[in-house]
Order: C-alpha cells, then sequence, then structure tokens
C-alpha cells in the first residue's frame, strides 16, 4: 500500500525551506571556493571519493575522536572517469578541472589518480564552508521541525 502524500500545503513549505537552504549552501560554495560550480561538485567528490569511507565504518568513530588530521595513507586516489560517473559530468571537463584543482595545489595526482591531502579540513576554507553548512543545515532541520509542529497542532499530519 502507498502511503498517503503529505498535505500540498505541508509539502510547499517543506520544498521552499529546503530550496532556501540548498542555494544559501551554494553561495557560501561560491563564496568559498570561487564560483565554478562545476569544479566545486568536482572537488566535493574527490574529497568524498578520497577519504568517505570514514563515513562508512566504524572508522568514524576514530576520525571523530582523533582530533587530528587524517594521514596520508588514508586519502585514497579516485579516478577522472569515477568522478565523471559519479557527477554527471562529460570526462573531458572533469580532466580539465581536475588538472586545474592539481595545479592550483587543490588536489594530488598520482598513477592511480586524484586525492585529497592532509590537513583537508585546514585547506582552502574548508572548515570555514563545513561551519556554514552546518549552520544551514541546523537551520534547515528547525524550520522543518516547526513547521511539523504546526502541522500536528492543526491536524494535519507529515
Amino acid at each position: 500500500m502507498k502511503p498517503e502524500a503529505p498535505p500540498r500545503g505541508l509539502m510547499a513549505a517543506q520544498g521552499l525551506i529546503t530550496v532556501e537552504g540548498l542555494v544559501r549552501i551554494m553561495r557560501a560554495a561560491g563564496d568559498t571556493y570561487g564560483h565554478d560550480y562545476e569544479a566545486i561538485l568536482i572537488y566535493w567528490s574527490v574529497a568524498l571519493a578520497s577519504v568517505g569511507r570514514y563515513l562508512r565504518s566504524d572508522d568514524l568513530i576514530t576520525l571523530i575522536e582523533s582530533g587530528s588530521p587524517l594521514p596520508e595513507e588514508a586519502h585514497h586516489p579516485v579516478s577522472a572517469r569515477a568522478i565523471a560517473e559519479a557527477t554527471g559530468l562529460p570526462r573531458e571537463t572533469v580532466r580539465r578541472k581536475i588538472a586545474h584543482l592539481v595545479a592550483e595545489g587543490h588536489l594530488a595526482q598520482d598513477s592511480r589518480g586524484v586525492r585529497t591531502f592532509p590537513p583537508l579540513l585546514e585547506l582552502r576554507g574548508n572548515r570555514e564552508f563545513v561551519q556554514a553548512a552546518g549552520r544551514e543545515i541546523r537551520r534547515m532541520t528547525t524550520a522543518m521541525d516547526t513547521i511539523a509542529q504546526m502541522s500536528e497542532k492543526t491536524g494535519q499530519r507529515d
């Protein structure tokens, strides 16, 4: 049985909160990294592929508890082809943007692919961006909770 959709007004409010939050996050990304959004997407994709295994394993606790940058060997290379597939961008665009990010010192490249390097959080304004994005996501969560509470009070459901 298919679950019932939330009321139209609730969906509209949630949609506006979501879009506003995403626009604010993209603005913060543009202000932090320059407004080349393809390069930003590629940079984030490489970072996620390079060290993202920490999100999907018990190593996340190690990452949280250590408080220090991940060691060089924790930054795994990823191919430009994998980044193109993950982002949906043309391979030539990915290759060109990666070459620029490597030339600018934002990524490292070897025979196995491209990767981030320590201390990733301290580089390129990453810490400030993560803090700004985190604030925005918390703001969105609070707004969504407020909308849900208002909906419950008026007899609407989520």
